[in-house]
């Protein structure tokens, strides 16, 4: 059994409009796994602040190469959107483009990046290369497909060398909206629409043995490209991730995060986080940050103007 909690202080400084403040819980988790039969491995999943289930699963593992699962996990899209916010560098967690294109889009309203289906994935040639096909639904948590449309999502990883790895991703579908979007005018409550997206990147770890988020921290890159298209209307980001280690358990934390949700209505934001992180225990750290979010004019006009955070947050998990 595993556990985690994350909350915080967060202030908001609106260059028009009104400044806010508050302590806030970001989320409170429970896991539980466990190998119940020779090969056979199940997972469950609970987030207390919304009530709700985010993951549970069955896993067949026969081989290294072959193994497959069967229930709701996060979508494989992209390095990130697999991995925890326990170790996430930024306090807002995902960045925008992997969020928004795994599912926080208003059209799909899926915030948690989760969905059900069934997953073959697998390591070859001496775990060089990491491969992954999963058959989802494409829509929210904990529910039935709406549009009985299937969506599949392929990625393969590739390490170059043990500190280095390359991913590609790409996922082919249709979507169901479950609301309106002013951010995609064009498709309409109830509309059935492709939902097509692409992610490519790189992750590189200073050390041949890794990170423990506690003693052995050492120097992290990730960067990720990532687009998509929903109906006719395209989008496309990128972000680039980094941690510093500077003296003891003290990292230097910075991430650039750009996302345009619409290239035909131009609305770009661009998100600058810099901060520190001080690592008590194992996954264990307090963390404090300065975030800065410049908008295009069309976008200011659909969401309000530029804003700056500074966010502070205690990460304790066992």
């Amino acid at each position: 059994m595993r556990a985690y909690a994350q909350g915080g202080y967060t202030a908001t400084f609106q260059n028009e409009g009104k400044n806010s403040n508050t302590f806030d819980l970001k989320r409170i988790v429970l896991m539980v796994g466990a190998d119940i039969a020779p090969h056979f491995y199940a997972f469950f999943m609970h987030e207390f602040k919304s009530g709700a289930v985010q993951e549970y699963y069955l896993e067949y593992r026969p081989f290294k190469a072959l193994n497959f699962r069967l229930g709701q996990s996060k979508n494989e899209l992209s390095i990130e959107n697999p991995l925890s916010p326990t170790i996430l560098e930024s306090i807002s967690c995902s960045s925008q483009s992997v969020a928004w294109l795994c599912g926080a889009d208003p059209l799909v309203n899926n915030g948690s990046g989760r969905d059900l289906g069934i997953m073959m994935y697998g390591d070859l040639f001496n775990s060089k290369l990491h491969y992954v096909i999963e058959v989802v639904n494409g829509g929210q948590i904990n529910t039935s497909d709406k549009n009985n449309q299937k969506n599949i999502i392929a990625k393969l990883e590739y390490k170059v060398l043990p500190t280095l790895k390359f991913s590609v991703s790409g996922q082919k579908g249709y979507g169901y909206a479950v609301a309106t979007s002013p951010f995609n005018p064009g498709i309409k409550l109830g509309d059935t629409y492709r939902q097509n997206r692409y992610a490519a990147g790189f992750e590189w770890t200073g050390s041949r043995a890794g990170r423990d988020f506690w003693r052995n921290r050492c120097p992290y890159v990730r960067c990720e490209a990532l687009g998509g298209k929903d109906g006719d209307v395209g989008s496309f980001g990128v972000y680039g991730a980094t941690t510093i280690p500077l003296y003891k358990q003290l990292d230097v934390v910075a991430v650039a995060d750009y996302f345009n949700k619409n290239t035909d209505m131009h609305l770009r934001q661009t998100n600058l986080t810099l901060g520190f992180q001080y690592w008590i225990h194992t996954k264990c750290r307090l963390q404090a940050q300065y975030a800065y979010s410049i908008k295009s004019h069309e976008m200011k006009a659909l969401t309000g103007g530029n804003y700056s955070q500074i966010l502070t947050q205690v990460q304790v998990s066992f």
